[in-house]
């Protein structure tokens, strides 16, 4: 089968009404500069390009992460990167900013996205984001092998750290952030990321 083009006529959000796509045929899409796109159980869900506070604080986020792993030569820090968290049916996930441990490196290979998890996922909440696609969200990274995931709200001006299996604890923007057992020693003031 065929993947069918992101713009035929769908309707915003999910793009109901086709079959579930695998990972294979998702990849087969074409480039489309007015979406972004994952995959979430086999259903391509489409989300509006981010605004100028989602990309300026997502750039801070990568630029402090690359600052203390690169030297340390601790992985590697990525931006929005593609990972398969699910198959059958398939999920493709790409959160705004992640890393992964050196020792894990050579096991992603150089093409594609790796099936397997990143050590961190950092997404960036948007105006559009709902609180249960979020939590989705969160879902499928921890349930899929994620040891770390951050949700940073520019709004609120906090970021909530989730670990398995415990809850979630919301640093606020007068606290640091830390990288727990991932990023052993990282600690961020959360108040840098919304600085102008």
């Amino acid at each position: 089968m065929s993947a069918p083009r992101p713009n035929d006529q769908a309707p915003a959000g999910n793009l109901a009404g086709w079959p579930p796509l695998t990972v294979e045929q998702f990849a087969q899409l074409p480039d489309d500069p007015f979406w972004r796109y994952e995959l979430v159980r086999g259903r391509v869900v489409r989300e509006p390009p981010v605004g100028v506070p989602h990309g300026s604080i997502a750039a801070k986020l990568a630029h402090f992460l690359l600052e203390f792993v690169e030297p340390r030569g601790l992985g590697s820090v990525r931006v929005e990167s593609g990972y398969v968290l699910a198959r059958d049916p398939d999920t493709v996930r790409g959160p705004d900013i992640s890393f992964v441990r050196r020792e894990r490196l050579e096991s992603y290979g150089n093409g594609g996205w790796p099936h397997t998890p990143p050590d961190l996922a950092a997404e960036v909440l948007s105006p559009s984001d709902r609180s249960g696609k979020v939590q989705e969200k969160v879902q499928d990274y921890l349930g899929s092998g994620c040891c770390l995931v951050w949700l940073v709200d520019a709004r609120r001006r906090t970021v909530t750290v989730h670990e398995p299996p415990g809850a979630a604890r919301v640093v606020s923007e007068h606290e640091e952030l830390d990288g727990g057992a991932v990023l052993r020693g990282f600690r961020l003031p959360v108040l840098r990321l919304f600085a102008q």
